[in-house]
């Protein structure tokens, strides 16, 4: 067996994305091998600024170097990289990079074979097209909240950038296949994804398969009372994912004693949770209620039931599958160590930067980085 793949492996990337998820989808080919240098504006990315451990992270390994394209200058520069890249990724609203003469018949008349990535707000067509976008409001216009999934139908704030991992998964696939498609034909491909494009596509598993979306959250089939976050005595919170028959029945056995109403034939199959989810929520919250979080953790350990606590803060990096996975590399940068999700992946038993067993458990340390210039 061999190692990590490294199928990349001398494939030049050229990075004119800011942000996110531009970035991110560079690193990601950097994790499989490509060299990827990063062209900043003379002020450089503003995520350095507004988030410099992120940036630190989703750059690391770069070579970066700050060009103004505005200038016969930059243009010249940025020719001379495209002359020996691969692929492009940028991320500027349409029609920015052909008013700075730059676009993409500018691009491929400098590198035919060039793949040009486009991350954009909203994609290149569509009335959206040239407004601002950032995760959160593509959010709101993608779907992501139009899908109940508590009773009450509330709407909140997701804790993380959902809408921006989602668009790094699909532009980085994208960007594997554009590149495979030009190794086959020899010509150049032009791709347009966008966040609004990678979170519809997720949103819309949903949508279009749960009936009448305008419907009260409670007669919505997503919508399961024992599918849902419950507080505990201690106000620390348990989630429970009961789907199927046979785990409710051993939810049951460990969670409450014989002839608590849960019990009861009316809640023993899925068409009976849903019947009356307001009453099986009641009484759920009831349950756990009457323990702290930390009791529950034990009573659950003894079975197999997909009932887990929700850890706050710092708990989440203390997480024992977390360390077990490895999910977590390290790679050195500038003399300072910087930490980062390794790739969510497995391949013939190792992890991203883990050439061997006897690292730490839970970090992965690739070799170090280039510094950033």
């Amino acid at each position: 067996m061999t190692g990590f793949p490294q199928p990349l492996q001398g494939k030049r990337v050229l990075d004119l994305s800011q942000l996110y998820p531009g970035p991110a989808t560079a690193a990601t080919l950097a994790t499989f091998g490509a060299a990827v240098t990063k062209v900043e504006p003379p002020r450089g990315d503003p995520a350095e600024r507004l988030f410099p451990a992120t940036y630190r992270m989703l750059n690391r390994g770069k070579t970066i170097l700050r060009i103004d394209l505005k200038t016969d200058e930059g243009r010249a520069t940025l020719a001379r990289l495209l002359a020996q890249s691969d692929i492009v990724i940028e991320s500027f609203r349409p029609g920015v990079l052909d008013r700075l003469g730059i676009g993409a018949d500018w691009m491929h008349r400098v590198q035919p074979r060039l793949v040009i990535l486009s991350i954009s707000g909203y994609g290149a067509t569509g009335p959206y097209k040239h407004l601002p976008a950032h995760d959160l409001t593509v959010l709101g216009v993608a779907g992501y909240f139009a899908a109940p999934a508590e009773l009450d139908g509330g709407v909140a704030r997701p804790n993380i950038r959902i809408a921006d991992a989602l668009t790094v998964h699909a532009a980085s696939l994208a960007a594997f296949v554009a590149m495979a498609e030009a190794d086959r034909t020899g010509a150049g491909q032009i791709v347009d994804t966008s966040i609004f494009d990678a979170t519809a596509a997720s949103t819309l598993i949903m949508s279009l398969t749960k009936g009448d979306l305008d419907s009260p959250a409670e007669t919505q089939p997503q919508v399961m009372a024992d599918s849902a976050i419950y507080r505990c005595r201690d106000g620390q919170c348990m989630v429970i994912a009961t789907l199927e028959d046979h785990l409710w029945a051993e939810f049951l056995r460990l969670a409450t004693n014989e002839g608590h109403p849960l019990r009861g034939a009316a809640f023993s199959t899925r068409a009976g949770r849903d019947r009356d989810k307001r009453r099986l929520a009641s009484l759920l919250a009831e349950v756990f209620a009457s323990r702290d979080r930390e009791d529950w953790e034990l009573v659950f350990a003894a079975g197999r039931v997909p009932v887990m606590p929700v850890w706050e803060g710092g708990e989440a990096l203390r997480d024992p599958q977390l360390r077990a996975r490895q999910a977590i590399a390290v790679t050195v940068q500038e003399s300072a160590e910087v930490a980062y999700p390794s790739f969510p992946a497995v391949f013939n038993g190792r992890r991203e930067g883990q050439p061997d067993s006897s690292a730490e458990p839970g970090l992965s340390r690739p070799a170090a980085q280039g510094s950033l210039t």
